[in-house]
C-alpha cells in the first residue's frame, strides 16, 4: 500500500478509536467498548497486517476473539480499560528492543527521519539519542505498571473487586477512567514538550529548529516516522 493511503488509514483508525472511546465512556455502551478495543487492537497489529505476516494476522484474529469472548461474558469494559496498559507495554518493548547490541536506538531513527542522518554525527547527538531511548523505555514501562494498578484497584469496575478481592487502595468515580484513556497520553505529550526544552539546553552547542518548524516537520513526515517505528520493531541485530 502506498504511503499516502497508509497514512490516511492510520489517521482514520485513530479518529474512529477516539470517537468510539468517548462514546463508550460517556454512554457505558458494551458495543462501543468492544468496537473501541477492536479498533485499537487493529492499530497495534497494523504494521504486521500490512506486511501480510501470518503471525500478525493470527495474533490479531486471536485478540479479536478474546475481546468478543470477554464482551459476551459482560467484561467488554474491562477489556477496553486494559488497552492503555497494553499500548504502554508495546511501546516499552519497542523502544527497549532497539537498544540491543547491533540495533539502532529508536530515537536515532527518529532524528534521521526528521532532521537527516548527518545530524547524528554532530557531537553528543548519538549518545543523547541512545539515552533518550532508554528514558522512553523506562517511562512507558513505569506508566504500564501505574495504569495496571489503576485498572486493578478501581471500585467497583476494577479487576480485583471483580474477583472479590480487596485492592490495596481504592479509586472511585469516573475520573480515573478519563485519565486512563486520555490523561496518560496527554502526559506523554507534556513530556515531549519538556524533552524539547531540555534538548535545546543540553545540546545548546548545536543549532535547533524553532518549535513551530519542528512541529510542522513532524506533521509532514509522520508517515515516514510510522514506517521507521515499524522497521525498528522488525530490525535484526547487525
Amino acid at each position: 500500500m502506498p504511503a499516502a493511503p497508509r497514512s490516511r488509514l492510520v489517521a482514520g483508525l485513530l479518529v474512529a478509536y477516539v470517537m468510539l472511546l468517548v462514546a463508550a465512556i460517556a454512554s457505558g455502551s458494551t458495543g462501543c467498548d468492544l468496537l473501541a478495543a477492536s479498533v485499537l487492537t487493529t492499530l497495534l497489529f497494523l504494521p504486521g497486517l500490512r506486511r501480510r505476516s501470518t503471525v500478525a494476522w493470527a495474533a490479531w484474529l486471536c485478540a479479536l476473539g478474546v475481546l468478543a469472548t470477554l464482551a459476551a461474558r459482560g467484561h467488554a469494559r474491562a477489556a477496553l480499560d486494559l488497552m492503555p496498559v497494553f499500548v504502554n507495554a508495546a511501546l516499552c518493548l519497542l523502544f527497549a528492543h532497539t537498544l540491543a547490541r547491533g540495533r539502532e536506538p529508536l530515537i536515532a531513527r527518529v532524528i534521521g527521519v526528521l532532521e537527516g542522518r548527518e545530524r547524528l554525527v554532530l557531537p553528543g547527538v548519538a549518545a543523547y539519542a541512545r539515552g533518550l531511548t532508554w528514558a522512553w523505555s523506562l517511562l512507558f514501562g513505569a506508566q504500564m505498571l501505574w495504569l495496571a494498578a489503576i485498572v486493578a484497584c478501581a471500585v467497583p469496575d476494577g479487576v480485583l473487586p471483580a474477583l472479590g478481592m480487596a485492592p490495596p487502595f481504592e479509586l472511585r468515580g469516573a475520573g480515573w477512567r478519563w485519565y486512563l484513556h486520555f490523561g496518560s497520553y496527554l502526559s506523554v505529550l507534556v513530556l515531549l514538550v519538556g524533552e524539547y526544552a531540555w534538548r535545546r539546553w543540553h545540546l545548546r552547542h548545536i543549532p535547533h529548529a524553532p518549535l513551530p518548524l519542528f512541529v510542522g516537520r513532524l506533521a509532514r513526515r509522520w508517515p515516514a516516522l510510522v514506517r521507521g517505528f515499524a522497521e525498528g520493531a522488525d530490525e535484526e541485530p547487525r
